[in-house]
């Protein structure tokens, strides 16, 4: 009864709006006649009323006092912040402030009157007196302020936003429900839930611990028997959790509509806008990688890049873009943008002219298939570094269109590559695909063959290096999975995924971008690695039936109940699972983390190079089934449906293709 009418009183207490400027220096002023009552109070305790009407010197004393109080408060800043953010070190702000003004004026009492009109009783009740004077009004300001949002907070007649759980009894947890009780907008934070059996029945704010996770159910239930609003989100407040415990959390909460959020790590993110609520941020599907993410240096592919001319193609994709964003922040002399696209083209440009003005950049838009084209570019510009991550990628799309996976995936890589090599670049990096290890399909199979050309180069000559790296799927990249499932589920479902046991290795965009980077500084200073495949290390796979449970469950919804997940059968050329070598090739060591070699068989270049142009000619017949023939010749290993074949399959010249190792003999 008592805690409800005092909730009342607080509430009632509404104080006018003034302007900040208005507010500190009322401060100043509260602080003046505080620091003059105090000392005034402190005199009249020790001398009495008498000498307080007759001796002029107290009054001397007091005015002193009260001028050091104005003239030392600023130097420990007591009102720098506003009051209603009081708290413990703003009280030991004053205690401190109050201290060192006693001392001063006690020397200085003793120059004036040697400590005659001084009792020493005087300065310690000042002392004390003057500390609650100043930090009492400031707590009591916050609580007053607090209460009142409180209250206003704990009325179930007021409509309030969503009803949240606090995960993690922890200092961003605390920062977070004071911000909340502050702002009064937006959540209403119904409890906090916590593994750790020190933290059961504590509180936080006036905020309970409920309980573990496990105990979700029985708290809804609860809810529910009480007709309060059902719990509609749950807040993570430890920035240290885990992806797999992460993961776990989200796969709980989802069958209870709960929409599951984390907090900004608020400690590093620096001082938090005391007038802006804290706003939780949606978990995103990398954060539920349980994959370790690599940072690595990049210290030798800064002496690759920096003030050198680099051209990366297929610059506006979804590696090549961030291929150029990364490589800008090494401040090449010249960066060389080669698209094919017009719109990504101008995107990518336009996103460097804003965040890096100062670097250099050529766009062209050219196909790398018009070997004319790329040869004029490499003749007018002369990069000395160039990232091929121009290709067709979609594997049904290539299936249904093989001649033109062919000629942009294998003849695109040999016009960019044999430009590089003829006009002096001192390195040349291919992007690759585990699509290439024992490839079903036309462009894994394509990609193989054009790491074998890469290869070969680089076993051929010393002039330029050829690096490959291979890697697997990236989160997010144009085409992939997660944008259609994000698409899929806007739409409110189905989510389909082509079979339940389908596996594939993931990593991020910026991750896979750093790699490929390392691994082209460590290729130059590596001579060793000539003739080896670059393979990054992609982890475990991961399920895309999982993958689609947990993107359902992170929009607050239930897989196979609220969204349902369909199984269409594998398509064209696809295969169950991805493998990063094959079983003819052998996997050494680099030393660095992230990064691994794969040795595997390589072909005579100019054995290679005439069955290229058996397989140009092909594509410019129009002939598919012989391009694919051809292509398997080049790619033995290539297990693939028989393209029915328009014209008599002309033999390849010198087939079978011979073969030598990297770092030996090549075969005649």
């Amino acid at each position: 009864m008592a805690r409800s009418f005092a909730k009342k009183i607080l509430a009632g207490l509404r104080l006018p709006r003034l302007p900040r400027t208005s507010l500190r220096r009322l401060g100043f002023v509260h602080d003046a006649l505080v620091s003059f009552l105090a000392i005034t109070a402190a005199m009249a305790l020790s001398w009495g009323l008498a000498p307080m009407l007759t001796l002029w010197q107290i009054w001397v004393l007091i005015g002193i006092f009260t001028a050091i109080c104005i003239l030392v408060f600023p130097f420990f800043r007591l009102n720098s912040g506003a009051w209603r953010y009081a708290s413990l070190l703003d009280v030991v702000s004053i205690v401190k402030a109050v201290t060192a003004v006693v001392f001063i004026f006690l020397g200085i009492s003793f120059f004036t009157f040697r400590g005659d009109y001084l009792p020493r009783t005087a300065l310690v009740t000042t002392w004390f007196v003057l500390i609650i004077g100043l930090g009492g009004p400031r707590l009591l300001y916050r609580l007053m302020k607090e209460g009142g949002r409180r209250s206003r907070m704990d009325d179930p007649q007021v409509k309030r936003g969503n009803s949240v759980l606090v995960y993690g009894f922890t200092d961003s947890a605390d920062l977070f429900v004071r911000n909340a009780r502050r702002s009064g907008e937006g959540q209403r934070i119904v409890g906090i839930l916590d593994e750790r059996p020190k933290n059961r029945k504590r509180q936080m704010h006036g905020v309970h611990v409920l309980g573990r996770l496990a105990d979700l159910p029985t708290i809804i239930a609860r809810r529910q028997a009480a007709r309060q609003n059902p719990i509609s989100e749950l807040v993570i407040a430890d920035p240290d959790l885990p992806a797999q415990a992460l993961s776990d959390l989200v796969a709980q909460a989802a069958p209870h509509k709960i929409t599951v959020k984390r907090l900004p790590d608020i400690n590093r993110a620096g001082i938090v806008d005391e007038n802006a609520p804290i706003e939780p941020q949606p978990i995103s599907l990398e954060d539920l990688l349980t994959r370790k993410v690599v940072d690595l240096d990049l210290d030798e592919t800064g002496d690759l890049l920096v003030g050198t001319k680099v051209a990366v193609t297929g610059a506006g994709g979804s590696i090549g873009s961030e291929l150029v964003r990364q490589i800008a922040g090494f401040k090449p002399s010249l960066l060389i943008l080669v698209e094919n696209s017009e719109f990504n083209l101008w995107a990518i440009e336009r996103q460097l002219a804003a965040d890096f003005p100062d670097i250099a950049v050529v766009a062209r838009t050219i196909d790398v298939r018009r070997k004319d084209r790329i040869d004029r570019l490499f003749a007018e510009l002369e990069p000395e570094v160039v990232f091929h991550a121009a290709a067709m990628k979609h594997v049904p799309i290539v299936e249904e269109n093989p001649i033109e996976g062919i000629e942009t995936n294998l003849l695109g890589t040999r016009n960019v590559a044999d430009a590089a090599l003829a006009y002096g670049s001192r390195a040349f990096v291919m992007v690759s695909t585990d699509k290439a290890v024992n490839p079903t399909n036309v462009m894994g199979a394509s990609k193989r063959a054009a790491e074998a050309y890469c290869q070969s180069l680089d076993l051929s000559q010393d002039r330029t290096r050829f690096m490959t790296v291979r890697f697997g799927n990236v989160l997010g990249s144009t085409g992939s999975v997660i944008p259609l499932f994000q698409t899929q589920l806007a739409r409110g479902g189905p989510l389909t995924v082509t079979d339940p046991n389908i596996v594939r290795f993931f990593m991020t965009i910026p991750e896979a971008t750093r790699l490929i980077l390392h691994a082209a500084g460590h290729g130059m200073n590596n001579a060793g690695s000539k003739g080896l495949i670059y393979v990054l290390d992609m982890g475990k796979p991961i399920r895309i039936a999982e993958l689609a449970e947990r993107l359902i469950q992170l929009a607050g919804l239930r897989p196979h109940i609220d969204i349902a997940i369909e199984f269409t059968g594998l398509r064209k050329g696809e295969k169950l699972y991805e493998e990063l070598f094959s079983t003819e090739e052998a996997r050494e060591e680099t030393g660095r983390e992230g990064l691994m070699f794969a040795r595997s068989r390589v072909l005579d270049v100019q054995l290679l190079s005439r069955n290229l142009k058996t397989v140009e000619a092909a594509i410019e017949a129009g002939e598919t089934g012989r391009a694919v023939e051809c292509l398997r010749r080049i790619v033995p290993e290539f297990d693939a449906i028989s393209f029915e074949l328009p014209a008599p399959l002309l033999t390849l010249e010198d087939s079978p293709p011979a073969i030598a190792g990297p770092g030996k003999p090549f075969a005649e």
